[in-house]
């Protein structure tokens, strides 16, 4: 139990860094995105069983998608946190993000598992685990930290072998959350459709070097290096252009996204929202609330539209919303922050990720500027 309060305060006290380090941020012409490539130097990753080493496919895609960025994109910053195979600790990957006031962190993997026969691409976004084996690749990816002298104290007591130590993501899940999974989606649906690759689609998981970061963040998986034919792909020149290719494409969508809708930390105006014409009644928000704050508890998204019987929905009656051409679902409505977020807690056991947003005037508005508003009265 001591463990577990100990654990705690360090999410908050982490939270509160978090906050300190967003609201530094200063007006600025460029884009700052943070290229990732996972492992390195003593840490090779995974190694496929013809010998490829993860961390070298990693640094490969990364520099592909980075001088892509930079020759279409003259006001995009572009930082790597190695461009060389050596060893950077993943707390360091995370302070050089933070410490240039990044708009965008991107991690790049390679997967790896026991079944030979596993395929396919993923992108994850921060989380508690919405599958068995997502909490498995942040565990395996999370255990680098080993290797660090005095890991614990480190990192304020997480130890990745424990799983009390993942408590922390359940508290800080809601962290830039909707920017993230929207990136997420572009990224893996452009990934997939460059390298034809199994569609393992966007998860979440306690990857703590998306916990660290201040900006959304996201953590890419580009292909199995332990499945013999991925890993010949993944090896080759052609396959690593390609998955960059794809990576570049999605990152064209969300850039594209942030400048229209102006969704960057500085800008307030509210996204671009149209309601889906749902097939069951009701699905609209009612016109008596259109002039409130209105709370919903968010769900899950989709790159394509849902029917109202879909078994990713769960049986949950559920509204729709398209921001930024996703189809984002939602579930309740109030003007009571408290019974919406009771709301949330019953729909937790269904939908880990699910996260609080706010409408005003039927359209999407700061979740934290709603909630202050609602303390006011």
């Amino acid at each position: 139990m001591a463990r577990i309060i100990r654990l705690l305060l360090c999410a908050m006290l982490l939270s509160v860094a978090t906050d300190v380090v967003v609201a530094q941020k200063s007006d600025k012409k460029k884009f700052v995105l943070v290229i990732d490539p996972g492992h390195g130097g003593k840490d090779p990753g995974a190694v496929g069983r013809k010998g490829t080493k993860e961390s070298h496919v990693n640094l490969a895609v990364s520099k592909l998608l980075g001088s892509m960025i930079e020759e279409k994109y003259k006001d995009v910053k572009i930082i790597y946190t190695r461009k060389s195979d050596v060893y950077i600790p993943l707390m360091k990957r995370a302070q050089i993000a933070n410490t240039a006031k990044a708009d965008l962190f991107i991690s790049i993997h390679s997967n790896a598992s026991k079944n030979r026969k596993a395929t396919g691409c993923e992108t994850f976004t921060l989380g508690s685990g919405s599958s068995a084996e997502a909490k498995a690749a942040a565990k395996y990816e999370n255990e680098v930290i080993l290797q660090e002298e005095n890991f614990e104290k480190v990192y304020n007591g997480f130890d990745p072998r424990s799983s009390e130590s993942y408590i922390i993501f359940e508290l800080l899940r809601g962290h830039d959350m909707e920017k993230s999974v929207s990136c997420a989606e572009y990224m893996q649906r452009n990934m997939v459709k460059r390298s034809k690759l199994y569609d393992r689609g966007v998860s979440s998981a306690g990857f703590l070097v998306l916990h660290q970061t201040a900006m959304p963040s996201i953590l890419v998986e580009l292909g199995f290096i332990s499945n013999l034919n991925e890993e010949k792909y993944l090896a080759s020149k052609n396959g690593q252009r390609q998955l960059a290719k794809g990576l570049f494409e999605g990152f064209e969508k969300y850039y594209a996204a942030c400048k229209k809708t102006a969704i960057s930390e500085n800008n307030s105006t509210p996204p671009t929202v149209t309601e889906c014409v749902e097939d069951r009644e009701g699905a609209q928000a009612s016109p008596a609330n259109r002039d409130k704050i209105i709370f919903k508890v968010q769900i899950l998204t989709s790159s394509k539209k849902l029917k109202s019987n879909d078994s990713r929905l769960k049986g949950v009656k559920a509204d729709c919303y398209v921001e930024n051409g996703i189809y984002k679902y939602t579930s309740g409505e109030s003007s009571d922050y408290n019974a919406i977020l009771q709301k949330r807690k019953e729909l937790s056991k269904l939908f880990k990720e699910a996260f609080v947003v706010a409408f005003k005037n039927g359209k999407r508005m700061n979740t934290g500027k709603a909630i202050e508003e609602f303390k006011k009265k």
